[in-house]
């Protein structure tokens, strides 16, 4: 319990404060619960046999003569008692009210708040770290780990603590008004708990069973809707279906199965309770026959005790089991928080504060200079567990204004160069200088220089005026930027023939647009956002002849206002480059023009047909 509590609090640090107030509340609230059930037994005994409990009386008479009230008749010191009750129960249940509801807003602001953390250590974690999760994975984290420690593991825990104060309280009543009955009904509990504490081991299955399954199902749903088209063609929608199938069984049987246990309890403490209360009656009248009146008064703080303790016991037994049943979850969250401190561009360790003060905050960043040239230089770079080399030694300098061109087989490290050079992945040795300048002691500077255009564009279910504009409020476009942007993209008669224009929803990843309208999407995406660097990784290896001569003038007409990495395969796309480099298992092996490296060494055909067999 001490390594989950040790989780739990590293899982909410910076908001201990709000726990402690909460503590405060309840323990308050406990005390009026206790006093209000305490005032039950006095005016049940006042009300049912007065004379019996004259002592009593004269006690409550002196009291009130101490305000004003003297000679008070038996009459008004019941009003007055019974009064005192009610108002005690108004004000318990007011407060009472008031804690579980910032009970339940304290929890439902948390998953929020944890979200947001993830949600910023994610969208801001290394290219590497990406490699290396499934985006189901980082789905699942997000939006369900977190529901579910927020609803199973922080409530129940609060909840708990609050009803275990409640029950002491209330226990310590019942130790007043008769002990005997209190050892009676703790063993009963005591019962009840041990019995339930045998499921604990399949409990915690339980957990496991919905976190991996619901991870599996997003997988298999992402891969299913994503892949629709060759899905459909191919005719193995059945594997897909009965794989979903699968997962949500085994989430249904898991969730049920948790649900129905959770149940238990109230069953077994209302079966038991009443078991309690016959054969303490029974005994209470055996051993002491001239007692019944002691008894209604006994009865009556036991009864609207059970009532009361009932389901503070209930609440604090399911939320063991809950607080067990969520383990999982707040296991994945503690290692991915854990996982992602460790990454200083994470900044994990630094949200303590309210999400308000970083979440979405974009900070101005200046872009770095660029007059002269890029030096590319000694570059070195393995991919993690892999020995060979992705890049072995790769140096090149390119000015501005200037068109290159990186070509070679598959796996002669082309992308993995783009990916070094956009700043996502960091070489083991080497460096890119812009103007003499290292782009690593502003990487961020650098990256405002460089626009990326890949072969499949990335485009949301929204317009095609948002996409364009990617990440940049509505009310921050510039609309002039835009027009500049779509007609250097080529892009402005499609724009004349959709029903709204730029404010056309394009479909999800904007499958209502042609390969070729996607790909000039992609264009207008980088000079909407005016870098100076355009890379285009095989922007063009997905489409037909026609549709590829119309995305090639649209980058041609960028010769000397951009300055242009350009990585092909289909050779026609690279004549107007300035230079070309071949590249081969990660070095780049002959530099020169077109003609001298691609006419003159024959490997238009070669390096087509390598094209065309991906």
């Amino acid at each position: 319990m001490q390594g989950y509590l040790s989780k739990f609090f590293y899982v909410l640090s910076g908001r201990r404060r709000q726990l402690a107030v909460l503590m405060l509340f309840a323990v308050v609230s406990s005390v009026l619960e206790a006093l209000g059930l305490g005032m039950i037994g006095p005016f049940i005994a006042v009300a049912t046999d007065a004379e019996r409990n004259r002592p009593l009386i004269n006690f409550m008479a002196q009291q009130l003569g101490y305000i004003g009230l003297k000679n008070s008749s038996d009459d008004q010191i019941r009003l007055i008692l019974g009064a005192a009750v009610i108002l005690a129960f108004y004000i318990k249940s007011i407060l009472g009210f008031s804690v579980q509801r910032y009970i339940h807003r304290f929890g439902a602001m948390q998953r929020r708040w944890i979200a947001a953390r993830l949600m910023y250590a994610y969208s801001r974690a290394p290219y590497t770290y990406h490699l290396k999760h499934n985006s189901a994975e980082l789905v699942q984290t997000v939006v369900n780990e977190t529901e579910i420690f927020s609803q199973m593991a922080l409530l129940p825990l609060l909840f708990a603590f609050s009803n275990v104060l409640i029950i002491l309280t209330i226990v310590t009543l019942l130790m007043v008004t008769n002990a005997y009955a209190v050892f009676a009904v703790a063993g009963i509990v005591g019962v009840s708990f041990g019995l339930l504490q045998q499921f604990k081991t399949k409990i915690g299955q339980w957990g496991r069973d919905r976190t991996e399954s619901f991870e599996e199902s997003i997988r298999v749903l992402n891969d299913s809707f994503g892949g629709v088209k060759e899905i459909r063609v191919l005719g193995c929608e059945p594997y897909f279906e009965q794989q979903v199938d699968r997962e949500f069984k085994r989430y249904a049987i898991s969730g049920s199965s948790f649900y129905a246990f959770s149940n238990l309890p109230r069953y077994l403490m209302e079966a038991f309770l009443i078991t309690f209360l016959v054969i303490f009656t029974w005994a209470f009248l055996a051993f002491d026959k001239g007692s019944a009146g002691s008894l209604n008064a006994v009865l009556g703080i036991f009864a609207m005790s059970s009532i009361r303790l009932l389901p503070c016991v209930g609440t604090v037994v399911n939320g063991t089991s809950q607080v067990r049943y969520a383990s999982s979850a707040l296991n994945k969250i503690y290692l991915a928080l854990k996982e992602l401190e460790a990454i200083p561009d994470a900044n994990v360790a630094s949200l303590r504060s309210s999400p308000e003060t970083w979440m979405g905050s974009r900070p101005a960043i200046p872009v770095m200079s660029f007059e002269h040239q890029v030096e590319v230089s000694n570059i070195v770079y393995h991919y993690p567990e892999i020995q060979a080399p992705a890049l072995d030694h790769i140096s090149f300098t390119f000015r501005r204004g200037e068109a290159i061109a990186l070509i070679g087989k598959s796996g002669a490290g082309k992308t993995t160069l783009v990916d070094l050079i956009l700043g996502l992945l960091t070489p083991e040795s080497g460096d890119i200088k812009v103007d003499g300048v290292s782009v690593y002691g502003q990487l961020r500077s650098w990256q405002h220089l460089v626009g990326y255009v890949p072969q499949s564009i990335y485009l949301t279910e929204d317009t095609l005026l948002r996409n364009v504009a990617f990440g940049v409020p509505d009310h921050l476009i510039n609309h002039e930027q835009m027009q500049r942007a779509l007609a250097a993209a080529q892009l402005l008669e499609l724009v004349e023939h959709l029903p709204q224009g730029v404010n056309t929803v394009v479909g999800e990843r904007g499958m209502r647009l042609s390969g070729g309208q996607r790909q000039r999407v992609g264009i207008a995406r980088a000079l909407y956002h005016d870098r100076q660097i355009l890379i285009l990784d095989e922007a063009t290896a997905a489409l037909d002849n026609e549709t590829e001569s119309l995305v090639s003038d649209a980058v041609k007409a960028l010769g000397g206002e951009k300055t242009l990495i350009i990585i092909a395969h289909r050779l026609t796309t690279i004549k107007h480059c300035d230079r070309v480099y071949l590249m081969d298992a990660g070095k780049i092996i002959k530099t020169g023009s077109y003609e001298s490296v691609v006419l003159e060494q024959g490997l238009a055909n070669e390096l087509d047909k390598a094209a065309s067999d991906r």
